[in-house]
């Protein structure tokens, strides 16, 4: 089994979930008002830094990764089209996991 993490700003949240769903995703957990810092600078929410991440964690079969990476990839790639050369505030990462109960 693999462990998807995926960081990204909230904006994206119901494009990224369909895009989910059409590349056969069907369990997450999504974790709403993330805040932090990084590659796109300062995400806290305030006046100054205004906008919010959010982090979905899915966990998927061996046999769905390429699959469903490689949907998720091009999801990035076409915001990456519309950026102007910025970076796009969507993160994902891959770990490996064993489910315990």
């Amino acid at each position: 089994m693999v462990a998807l993490l995926i960081v990204f700003r909230s904006s994206m949240t119901n494009d990224l979930e369909e895009a989910m769903r059409e590349s056969g995703i069907s369990a997450y957990t999504l974790i709403d008002n993330a805040t932090g810092k990084g590659e796109t600078g300062n995400v806290v929410g305030s006046f100054f830094y205004p906008g919010r991440n959010s982090v979905i964690i899915a966990v998927l079969q061996d046999d769905q990764v390429d699959k469903i990476t490689s949907a998720l990839k091009n999801f990035h790639a076409e915001r990456l089209k519309h950026s102007q050369g910025r970076p796009i505030p969507f993160k994902l990462f891959s770990f490996p996991c064993r489910e315990l109960i």
